[in-house]
């Protein structure tokens, strides 16, 4: 399946991604350095990576770079006047970054290639995607419960920051053009936007999903 992180999106959004760890955390602040006092060594390493690729990101988009601070939940917190997405998986990171201007909210997720487990799919598939995964799997495909898995995790990575509510795995319902490369959410819940767009691509034994949401001034613009 064909494609790299940066064709996932458009031409508003900056993409970094590193499969080179780095031990460096100089460019951390004292929010972050303490955050991975209390973490394991492999979460660590894993939280410097996707730092050091969002703050790569903001200098190639030619945003200064700012801290990005730690929410209850773990999840990043983003300067008031930037977007962006982390994520890591198996010695992958990468991250994406927008102007606020440009684009209202992004989710971008990585997972191995490997197989989903059948209880795990039970759990995140409604019977519609259930049978999608069971029907599409081939040599071009090869584990298509995990594109399912991590276009959900997509989803509520660019859901979260906008509404700042969970969104359950059931709560949104996937259709995939697997001859494009890309998928629909449908949001079964409450909430500003009933359908999302999204693609994905494989790479080196890695699968990304991501969603890009356009801000109403960009819209408007174009």
């Amino acid at each position: 399946m064909g494609g790299t992180l940066k064709t996932l999106f458009s031409s508003s959004v900056t993409v970094i991604e590193t499969r080179t760890p780095t031990a460096d955390t100089s460019f951390l602040s004292p929010e972050e350095r303490t955050y991975l006092e209390s973490v394991s060594q492999n979460r660590k390493r894993e939280f410097i990576a996707g730092r050091f690729c969002a703050r790569e990101a903001m200098k190639s988009a030619n945003i200064p770079p700012e801290h990005i601070r730690i929410g209850e939940k773990g999840e990043p917190i983003w300067p008031s006047t930037i977007v962006g997405s982390i994520t890591h998986s198996h010695g992958y990171a990468a991250a994406a970054v927008a102007k606020k201007s440009e684009v209202l909210s992004l989710g971008l997720d990585a997972e191995t290639n490997e197989p989903l487990s059948p209880k795990v799919l039970q759990r995140i598939g409604n019977t519609q995607e259930q049978e999608w995964v069971q029907s599409v799997e081939s040599a071009i495909i090869q584990h298509p419960g995990k594109i399912l898995f991590s276009a959900k995790e997509a989803t509520y990575k660019a859901w979260y920051p906008i509404t700042q509510e969970w969104l359950g795995f059931q709560e949104a319902h996937i259709d995939f053009h697997s001859d494009e490369n890309t998928f629909t959410v449908q949001i079964q819940k409450k909430g500003p936007f009933k359908k999302l767009f999204g693609k994905f691509v494989i790479q080196q034994g890695i699968i990304l999903t991501a969603i890009e949401i356009p801000s109403p001034q960009s819209e408007i613009q174009s």
